[in-house]
């Protein structure tokens, strides 16, 4: 025999992880499946125990093993069979079973609570306790036909020798024949192995499993026992010897006593892990260009990370879970693996988030850090009035749809939204005007003449009549008037939203991120800035990145480098003015990946919610509540709302799009996170030396424009109060 072909015939095992629920007759039809095999080669199931519970176990000689596990796969959707990575451990004690009436079926009139009882008999081992069950499967017994004068089954020898055969005359022994005879079987062997610390242990482990089988047995049915040696369970050969000691069973009967878990229980069965959260494969493996979003967990693929490459990341991502479950983690990774890889990225958050990605950044990519933190002594600035080769109208219009979209329209009214639009036309045409001026314009009649006269008449139709009204108002109706457009606007005079807004001429555009491929960074830390500045900052920031998108259209679709943005809290910043579902659809093919991330799904508009289900095409589900749960489970067809809510702590589940197409949904851990090695302040003074404005500078050319005296000026643009 050569080295090849011993290897081949080498015995190996493997682990079976049986799907929940498991369906008796797809486990049946696997056994029938190996029983009228012409091949026929020799199948050894075990269900092995120890103190954490419960495996099962196929062997098979090596030339078998790709076979055997593709029809337990197949004939069995949801199982996951892979290579044995435990160690079965050695029994130092074992019997072997046989039936007193082989002809005659074991049965079970409940085949869960029999299965139940096997198990429980196998389940509460101490230490290195062990105990198996052992059903070695030979040669093929085919379906036969029973003649219709049967010999009584239990007629002794003795008895035979002097009466004669006697006929089986009792109709139920006869049915339970012909049941039997008529199923496919096997040549088979069951043995039972314990290994305990002493023998009056060992002796309750058998006794309780060979009781656990009475549960099969119909009357007149017996089990005996016979000692065997241990090594025939431990070792046992790889091919079916002529005289192995075997008797018939069928399909059903072998199914019955491999304590499988069949059956669609809500509570597990003993000594098996809980049912939730079940592993899934992964269907396709990662490759170098991929980046790594989790690892999968399934057995047998826990070496398999799980991926996305760049461009099918034009899909968008959609990511949920509460906090504390990993999503920042995953985040990092992802945003990490982007800024190593060279792209342009985006990202907006509320939290820590961003802090983490400061101190990972590569050595290469420190001069592409920018960072608009209006909490920042010389921050960075935009200027959505900022024409940019458009026209003024089309830029009103634009931050008016983000203003709409972030307030509604019901809450700005037709008279706000009409004195909203004129105002934003008035600075969009001064050409040299800032967002922080947009309050002032409303309050100062002085800078407003300056402002609004030109437009007026260049435009004697809209903006003449519309300025003509509004300066004859007397002080209290215009207060009046504008009160409600005021309470939105005066975020904008926050010191920390004006040092960023106010800057007419920024040193930054955001345009940058697409076409040299910069990092955008933008913390908007709540408990600071307030939930309404961070909420409104946020907005302006991506629907000026959503402009710089939609301006590419203009360029050739192969010079589209991909851009990646993270919106963290994405419900508080994806205000965008236009529907959010054509935007995401439109971003894929000019090379815009989206990837959102919130905590729960009653924190989306119903538009949004929608948005994201239609366009966001790859999805990371963390441990959920059970609403979302619930919901989620909808999307995720073979997984239930308890496997969602059962996730620990960094565990997913994934859905992810591959070479354009959707896969199966797979289970996955996210990775460690990236060790720290960047020196943060370092980065921070090179992105406010490059991006970034002085305050004092930034409130000197606000206040320059505004053209007020000097006894005016305070640190809003307000009159100082008389002393009096």
């Amino acid at each position: 025999m050569t080295s090849e072909e011993s290897l081949l015939r080498q015995l190996v095992w493997q682990e079976i992880y049986w799907p929940h629920p498991l369906d008796t007759t797809r486990t049946l039809n696997l056994l029938r499946q190996w029983a009228s095999q012409v091949h026929a080669p020799q199948i050894i199931l075990e269900a092995r125990a120890a103190k954490n519970g419960i495996r099962f176990l196929v062997g098979s000689q090596r030339r078998h093993e790709i076979t055997l596990r593709r029809d337990i796969e197949q004939i069995v959707p949801g199982t996951i069979v892979a290579a044995d990575a435990t160690g079965r451990g050695h029994a130092t004690f074992a019997h072997r079973l046989t039936i007193n009436q082989p002809i005659r079926p074991l049965e079970s009139q409940d085949n869960e609570g029999s299965t139940r009882s096997i198990l429980a008999s196998l389940a509460g081992l101490h230490g290195k306790e062990l105990l198996v069950v052992q059903i070695v499967l030979g040669p093929r017994l085919a379906p036969q036909l029973v003649p219709d004068r049967l010999p009584r089954v239990d007629q002794g020898i003795a008895s035979q020798a002097f009466t004669g055969i006697q006929r089986e005359r009792r109709p139920q022994v006869a049915k339970q024949i012909q049941l039997k005879q008529s199923d496919h079987g096997f040549a088979a062997v069951i043995r039972i192995g314990v290994y305990a610390a002493d023998e009056a242990r060992r002796a309750i482990l058998i006794k309780r499993v060979v009781s656990s089988f009475g549960t099969l047995r119909t009357a007149g049915l017996r089990l005996r026992e016979h000692r065997e040696k241990a090594q025939k369970l431990n070792t046992p050969a790889s091919e079916w010897a002529f005289f192995t000691p075997a008797q018939r069973l069928s399909v059903a009967e072998v199914g019955l006593l491999s304590g499988w878990p069949v059956g669609a229980v809500d509570i597990p069965y003993p000594g098996l892990p809980p049912i939730h959260p079940r592993p899934i494969r992964p269907s396709f493996t990662t490759g170098d260009n991929h980046r790594v979003v989790a690892q999968a967990t399934a057995p047998g693929a826990t070496d398999t990370m799980l991926g996305i490459t760049a461009d099918d990341s034009r899909r968008h991502l959609w990511l949920m879970g509460p906090t504390g479950v990993g999503k920042s983690s995953l985040l990092l990774n992802m945003i990490h693996d982007d800024m190593l890889a060279g792209r342009g990225l985006v990202v907006v958050e509320p939290k820590d988030l961003i802090r983490d990605v400061l101190a990972v950044v590569p050595a290469s990519r420190r001069d592409d850090i920018v960072l608009l933190d209006p909490l920042d002594i010389e921050p960075v600035g935009i200027n959505p009035l900022d024409l940019h080769g458009r026209s003024p109208a089309l830029v009103a219009d634009q931050i008016f749809g983000t203003f709409k979209a972030l307030y509604g329209a019901e809450a700005l009214g037709p008279r706000s939204s009409d004195i909203l639009r004129h105002c934003l036309l008035a600075l969009a045409s001064r050409r040299d005007a800032s967002l922080a001026m947009l309050p002032v314009l409303l309050t100062n009649p002085g800078f407003r003449r300056s402002v609004t006269q030109h437009i007026a008449r260049s435009d004697p139709f809209s903006a003449g009549p519309f300025w003509r009204w509004f300066d004859q108002l007397t002080p209290e109706a215009s207060a009046q008037v504008t009160a409600p457009l005021m309470n939105k606007l005066r975020p904008l005079l926050d010191p920390h939203l004006r040092h960023v807004l106010a800057q007419r001429s920024p040193r930054f555009n955001i345009r940058q991120v697409l076409t040299e491929r910069k990092i955008l960074l933008v913390p908007l830390q709540k408990g600071v800035l307030g939930p309404q500045a961070a909420e409104l900052l946020g907005a302006l920031v991506v629907a000026e990145l959503w402009q710089a998108i939609q301006e590419r259209a203009a360029t050739d679709p192969k010079d589209r480098d991909t851009v990646m943005v993270y919106l963290d809290e994405v419900q508080d910043y994806l205000r965008l003015p236009t529907d959010i579902g054509d935007a995401l659809a439109t971003s894929r093919s000019l090379g815009a990946a989206f990837h959102v991330a919130h905590q729960y799904l009653d924190q989306l508009p119903m538009a949004m919610r929608s948005a994201f289900e239609a366009n966001c095409r790859s999805r990371i589900f963390f441990q959920l509540a059970t609403k979302d749960a619930r919901a989620a489970a909808t999307m995720a067809p073979g997984l239930d709302p308890e496997d969602f809510t059962a996730l620990p702590a960094r565990h997913v589940y994934a859905q992810l799009v591959n070479q354009g197409t959707v896969t199966d949904w797979a289970s996955g851990k996210t990775i460690t996170t990236p060790k720290t090695t960047a020196n943060v302040p370092d980065i921070q003074a090179r992105s406010r030396r490059q991006y970034g404005q002085a305050t004092d500078a930034i409130e000197q050319g606000l206040l320059d424009i505004l053209e007020l005296p000097q006894d005016q000026r305070d640190s809003g643009g307000r009159r100082r109060r008389s002393t009096p």
